[in-house]
């Protein structure tokens, strides 16, 4: 591949807004990995572009995590095939994305915050009096769908955020069910008491979902700073979120035992 069309690639992958790293061979002494070589990685370490060998790729995989989650470039050398390679790896960050289920009086101040925080913000709801543009200004999309439709379109990756905040058990659980189906999003948090995540984790479980599934939601969903008011709440539920995505843990109230 030419260099034209690789960065004619590589352009229309950053306007679709995907997750992934570019390599470059900066040294290297063996024949099959010429300096120079190009190649587009997504965040699973898949190699999308540039046709790198599967070996010197399977030696990558770790560093092309660790560039993701400190979304800084690195150079990684590397042993392969008895000579020695130098790979400069490069964090492609688009604008991360924040699904927000339930249009309710939470999802309000969410948006607001999400879109100042510039994340790419949509909002879903099945009611045409919640999932409307007059009631949220200036984010990327509102979706008047039920929970199913919308999430089964939705495209999540690493650098997706998910919070649900619907108006009941059921759409919850069918929130929940849908989500863990799907490729695992960098964030999916819950809204709701200790008694109610408890009783819809139980359904869950009988549906089949494992335990690991279910420790990857946050819920009770936020930091335990003792939030109140919805502006509060939804202070709360960011601030968890920037945690995630700054340092990839979360000391909220799942954690912490909090009592909403």
């Amino acid at each position: 591949m030419n260099m034209i069309d690789f960065y004619s690639a590589l352009n229309q992958w950053v306007r679709d807004n995907r997750l992934g790293v570019t390599g470059t061979i900066v040294s290297s002494n063996t024949d099959s990995c010429p300096v120079g070589l190009k190649f587009l990685m997504n965040d699973m370490g898949q190699d999308v572009l540039g046709k790198i060998e599967a070996g010197i790729l399977a030696l990558l995989e770790d560093s092309i995590q660790d560039v993701l989650s400190i979304r800084t470039p690195k150079v990684v050398n590397l042993e392969y095939q008895n000579g020695l390679i130098r790979v400069f790896l490069d964090p492609i960050l688009p604008q991360a994305r924040l699904l927000i289920l339930g249009g309710g009086h939470i999802a309000v101040p969410l948006a607001e915050m999400g879109r100042l925080l510039e994340f790419q913000v949509t909002v879903v709801d099945d009611r045409p009096s919640f999932a409307n543009t007059a009631r949220f200004q200036q984010v990327s999309q509102v979706l008047c769908q039920d929970f199913e439709t919308a999430i089964r379109e939705f495209q999540f990756d690493a650098n997706t955020y998910i919070i649900v905040v619907t108006r009941g058990h059921r759409h919850d659980k069918t929130c929940l069910q849908e989500i863990l189906k799907k490729t695992k999003p960098a964030y999916i948090g819950m809204i709701g008491s200790r008694r109610k995540v408890a009783s819809l984790f139980k359904d869950l479980r009988e549906d089949g979902f494992s335990e690991e599934e279910l420790k990857s939601v946050h819920a009770p969903i936020g930091l335990d700073i003792g939030a109140q008011t919805p502006a509060e709440i939804s202070v709360s539920i960011m601030s968890e979120i920037i945690m995630v995505r700054r340092f990839g843990y979360s000391s909220g109230l799942k954690t912490q035992g909090g009592k909403r």
